[in-house]
């Protein structure tokens, strides 16, 4: 995966916060409360202006009632399948 595809998938990830916490009606003043972050930071993170760590994304997946998780590239299924259209197989040498 290339640095494009990384920023890609980081902006993919911040967006899908952004529109989900939208959609529940949830506030950055709400998720300050849960996250501790303040309101504008979370604005720098979920616009792509900062890429949050790992840590900040599952804090902020929490605050907004979304889950965050792994799922093998080689395992069947139509997430994987899903997955593997929009990013492709890896080249594991």
């Amino acid at each position: 995966m290339n640095k494009e595809k990384y920023y890609q998938a980081r902006k993919m990830l911040c967006e899908y916060i952004r529109e989900t916490a939208k959609e529940k009606g949830i506030d950055y003043n709400t998720i300050a409360t849960h996250t501790g972050f303040s309101s504008s930071n979370i604005s720098r993170m979920l616009s792509g202006k900062y890429s949050p760590s790992i840590d900040n994304f599952i804090k902020l997946c929490d605050a907004v009632g979304l889950y965050l998780f792994i799922i093998d590239k080689d395992s069947e299924g139509e997430l994987v399948d899903m997955m593997r259209n929009r990013w492709g197989k890896p080249n594991i040498n």
